[in-house]
């Protein structure tokens, strides 16, 4: 072995290991280089360098005191914490960092790693910010993120077989996140889980079909075993959900999977649908398989908290997208004011011997991208008694649109209405006005009454308002259907 003294180049305070593998643990007091308590630190003005091929295996913590440097190019093993005092991001070079102790080891600090390896069944805390922007490898143990993010650069892939025993615990307010290259397209899992008591893991795959990623962009993950804190749901819903953010990320459509575990299922699986739950409106995409435990949302364009939920309380306002009913398939979807289908890109088929029903307390907005085959079968209600999805409703609107084309081309925007009524409640007659810049110049009306009995329909022509007389009727609620410029749209009525 080389004379240690003789590593010292004087000309700078480098410490140059070169070809030998070592105990750092044996060091005693060595200029720059110092073990306290058997740490082993390298002190401000120092850099201590690992060359390529050498591997460095301290048994002690390693402590980079603010000023100094570690040069790793080769492979540095640590049997203990890493410390890292230097208050900016600070590079530990180009070489690979593996934690193996027998015990719970640590990272703290701002450390820029090209790769790490955790071999620990006992696991590591990341303390501090830390960058890994080559392989991060899971070979064994959990890596628990805490309140501290952990950030992938845009090149860095994972490796290992990640699993309960060997993967990201993200349940603080620290996530796992990843760096994407410019112009990128293509999917990334991330590989994390919790460790409340028996450790589960539940992996997010992100597959990116478009967007705009800047420089110092990422997506991050977190996630909580536990229902998502809203008392409205109620009845069939998964103790997990997975919250996910972005930064400089923009114009991008992402399709998302999300694993659960068969204890997270509390009600009938089957019920259950992808819900992008936070802020409202409620986006609800494609339902659960059951049989693989995955939730799946096709087309999304901004991140949130995503769960698995069909509440037999409904939301206030719900959105559904790219979702379709197969063949055999009865579902139903619901909202206290207004349930907005398709629109914005997405879509909403009903397939051949499928069925679904729509229920609102207000509205039920139809958009471009809705589409009944031959065979398939919607039908809408405006709940009268707040009777919803899992009660027994008569329908005031039945197959408003069966055998005809006319569902696959509706537009409408849901922040503009296709018309507005008056008074409301009424005690004799409505009045229904479209704005008068954008008029149809045709309008179909219907209106229908609590059994779903049409008791009016007329074609209006060139008309701003139509007075609808009700003195005849007697006192209920009434739904208005207007169909005009391939647009549809439902509203309901009072009579006092």
């Amino acid at each position: 072995m080389k004379n240690l003294p003789s590593l010292l180049q004087n000309s700078r305070e480098i410490l140059q290991i070169s070809q030998i593998s070592f105990i750092m643990g044996i060091f005693m007091l060595f200029s720059g280089i110092k073990t306290s308590m058997a740490d082993n630190i390298i002190t401000a003005g120092t850099t201590l360098k690992v060359s390529p091929g050498t591997s460095l295996v301290s048994t002690g913590a390693v402590i980079i005191k603010s000023g100094a440097t570690l040069d790793n190019s080769g492979t540095l093993v640590l049997k203990s914490n890493l410390v890292n005092e230097n208050t900016t991001q600070n590079s530990l070079g180009s070489g690979l960092v593996e934690f193996s102790g027998t015990s719970s080891q640590s990272v703290t600090g701002m450390n820029t790693i090209e790769d790490l390896t955790l071999n620990n069944t006992g696991g590591a805390t990341n303390s501090g910010e830390t960058r890994v922007n080559g392989i991060l490898t899971l070979t064994a143990g959990k890596i628990t993120l805490g309140g501290n993010n952990l950030l992938l650069g845009p090149l860095a892939t994972v490796a290992g077989t990640p699993s309960a025993s060997a993967m990201i615990v993200a349940t603080g307010s620290g996530q796992l996140r990843k760096e994407f290259p410019s112009g990128f397209t293509g999917s990334f899992a991330f590989p994390v889980g919790d460790a409340n008591g028996v450790a589960q893991y539940s992996p997010v795959t992100l597959i990116f079909t478009s967007g705009n990623f800047l420089s110092g962009n990422y997506a991050g993950v977190s996630l909580a075993n536990e229902k998502y804190p809203d008392p409205a749901i109620t009845g069939n819903y998964l103790d997990r959900y997975w919250t996910i953010t972005q930064s400089g990320i923009s114009n991008f459509t992402c399709d998302a999977v999300f694993q659960y575990l068969a204890s997270d299922v509390n009600g009938t699986e089957n019920l259950i649908s992808c819900t992008k739950v936070d802020p409202e409106p409620w986006v609800t995409y494609a339902l659960t398989n059951a049989t693989m435990h995955l939730l799946t949302a096709s087309g999304i364009g901004s991140f949130s908290s995503f769960t698995g939920v069909k509440s037999t309380t409904p939301p206030s306002n719900q959105e559904l997208a790219n979702i379709t009913i197969p063949d055999g398939i009865t579902n139903c979807y619901d909202a206290t004011q207004v349930l907005t289908v398709a629109g914005n890109g997405t879509t909403f088929i009903v397939e051949t011997n499928g069925s679904v029903t729509l229920v609102a307390g207000e509205r039920i907005s139809i958009l471009p991208g809705a589409e009944v085959f031959s065979g398939g079968y919607l039908h809408g209600y405006i709940t009268t008694t707040g009777s919803y999805c899992g009660s027994t409703m008569n329908p005031l609107v039945t197959n408003l649109i069966k055998d005809e084309k006319e569902l696959s081309t509706l537009v409408e925007e849901p922040t503009n209405r296709l018309f507005k009524i008056y008074p409301n409640p009424t005690t004799d007659f409505v009045i229904i006005e479209f704005d008068p810049l954008s008029a149809p110049s045709m309008a179909r009306v219907a209106i229908y009454n609590v059994s779903g009995k049409q008791i009016l329909q007329q074609t209006l022509n060139n008309e701003t308002n139509h007075r609808f007389s009700l003195t005849a009727q007697p006192v209920g609620i009434y739904v208005i259907k207007v169909v005009a410029d391939n647009r549809v749209e439902i509203a309901k009525v009072v009579k006092k």
